[in-house]
């Protein structure tokens, strides 16, 4: 459809100001807020299956969960921890024990009180299905509220980043007076939420639109100050940012490789690019079907890393807003990357010697071909343009490679479910920590969950590194995750590309953004911040 038609909005489109990677406005943050005004916000999805982030880590629902949903904490811009339904939490010396004590006095958005049960009842009941809590599930050995103000967590064995897993990102918290007794994975409530965000669910337009209204019932009254937040749903990036250059959007998420084009349309003054400076590592990478030959043989899996360029991929694909991944740990886990262990070298592009290791695998050149295999990804931006990188440099060592692009479902379904794939490409989100987002692509995996290691990778020699760095004290972990980077280094089922910077755009025309802002890692707006001014409404 053209951008034209993307929404129409009840109030006039929001424009002016001052572009640039900057907070205009900030001598203006100390006003008095007033209430009003509608944001409309572009999703480059128009098939979202559901709104629940325990069932889900799509993009989309994850961005739209920031304003309906909340959590026991957060992150500030620094990546501080900043209490949100938990108003503190204490840890007991053997790292076992973990009492949350939960704010008081606070409702869902539908009015029904809120209580520690509520943080029990989600654990128990949606922890199975969360990709990101996959490394601690068999961890837990109770999840309990002895009182509707405490909140209990009882593992097995110590695990040093349990409460990176419990942010409003990685645990929403839903309302067991909902789904209690139901079937949570197909109930209606994962369309139509129930949460304690600022913003509750109003309505869903299929394929065009997702409403959100003021909560009334928002523990941090007087906030929000808008009346409502509107998901433009549109089928691609590039009408997102058409939308948004006029005017008929106020914020969007521009990927990487859209953020030149984004920079130069902000100069207009309508708009300006913020980029989220403590962002949570976006990886792209190559997953391998290793219950498949060849791809079973490592020297394969080698041969396939040589022979990609990924510096071509950072200036091509990411028009340079991004570099090269160098291990298993992303840069941004700076007290636990080794810089030492450098894909850059180790996995350095080299053509020929891909070639030789492929002849010692016994796949050599026979009338111009070795292999066949398929590379399947999404078809949207970057997950297609890497794909195609890819697919030229293994066809130039003579791998014939046929290139598979899907919707989002049918991609989850052939590589997730059935895992009917050869080779895979997606960006994976590692959040705050290796346990969340890294573990998932390498730890031991027999079951279905969308985004948690589909390579069919089981190693139990990896699988102890892993739980062993993940339960040491913060002063020994770094040495235990460079042997757990050495150990993904020597088996290869996953081939790390890039890691990408990321960047939200926004009108100028909101007060506050500053504070609206000031978030870390996979956080975007919640809208409870913001603000417009009367003759902006």
């Amino acid at each position: 459809m053209p951008t034209s038609c993307i929404l129409r909005p009840t109030r006039r489109a929001l424009l002016a100001g001052a572009a640039l990677l900057a907070m205009p406005g900030l001598a203006l943050a100390q006003q008095t807020p007033v209430k009003g005004g509608t944001v409309i916000a572009a999703l480059a999805s128009t098939t979202i299956p559901n709104l629940n982030t325990q069932l889900t880590s799509a993009t989309p629902a994850l961005i739209v969960a920031d304003v309906w949903a909340d959590g026991l904490m957060t992150y500030d811009r620094d990546g501080k921890r900043i209490p949100r339904l938990a108003t503190s939490w204490e840890i007991s010396p053997d790292g076992k024990t973990y009492t949350f004590h939960i704010r008081e006095g606070v409702k869902w958005s539908d009015g029904q009180p809120f209580t520690a049960g509520d943080v029990a009842f989600t654990l128990n009941a949606f922890g199975k299905f969360n990709t990101y809590l996959t490394k601690m599930m068999p961890f837990v050995e109770s999840a309990t509220a002895p009182d509707d103000k405490t909140f209990v967590l009882q593992l097995k064995q110590p695990l040093t980043a349990t409460l990176d897993l419990f942010d409003k990102e990685v645990f929403p918290l839903m309302p067991r007076h909902i789904y209690e007794g139901k079937d949570v994975a197909t109930h209606p409530a994962n369309r139509a939420p129930v949460g304690l965000g600022p913003f509750k669910f109003e309505s869903w337009e299929n394929g065009r639109s997702i409403t959100f209204v003021r909560n009334p019932n928002y523990w941090q009254a007087p906030k929000p100050y808008l009346d409502s937040v509107i998901f433009a749903l549109v089928p691609n990036n590039q009408q997102a940012l058409n939308a948004m250059a006029n005017g008929e959007v106020q914020w969007f998420r521009p990927e990487v490789v859209q953020v030149p084009a984004t920079l130069q349309a902000a100069k207009k003054g309508n708009f300006h690019v913020v980029e989220i400076r403590n962002n949570a590592p976006e990886t792209a990478v190559v997953d391998i079907n290793l219950r498949r030959a060849p791809f079973d043989n490592v020297k394969v899996r080698q041969a396939l890393f040589h022979a990609i360029d990924r510096q071509r991929i950072v200036k091509d694909v990411y028009q340079g807003l991004a570099d090269t991944a160098k291990n298993a740990i992303p840069v941004q886990f700076t007290a636990l990357h080794d810089p030492a262990l450098s894909y850059d070298t180790l996995f350095a592009y080299d053509p020929a010697l891909a070639g030789r290791l492929l002849d010692e695998a016994g796949f050599p050149l026979k009338d111009g071909k070795r292999f066949s295999l398929e590379l399947t990804t999404i078809s949207a931006s970057p997950y297609d343009a890497i794909g195609q990188v890819v697919q030229a440099q293994w066809k130039a060592i003579g791998i014939e490679v046929k290139l598979t692009t899907l919707d989002n479902q049918l991609w989850v379904d052939k590589v997730y479910n059935k895992h009917d794939f050869d080779a895979s490409i997606i960006s994976l989100t590692g959040r705050s920590n290796p346990v969340l987002g890294v573990d998932r692509s390498f730890v031991c995996n027999q079951g279905n969950v969308p985004y948690a290691n589909p390579t069919g990778y089981c190693n139990p020699e990896f699988d102890k590194a892993a739980a062993d760095a993940a339960s040491a004290p913060l002063d020994k972990q770094k040495a235990l995750y460079r042997a757990y980077a050495d150990i993904v280094a020597r088996d290869l089922n996953q081939l790390a590309l890039t890691n990408a910077k990321a960047f939200e755009a926004v009108s100028n025309n909101f007060m506050n953004l500053d504070a609206q802002f000031n978030v870390a890692f996979n956080t975007h707006p919640n809208w409870a911040e913001a603000w417009l001014p009367k003759d902006k409404q």
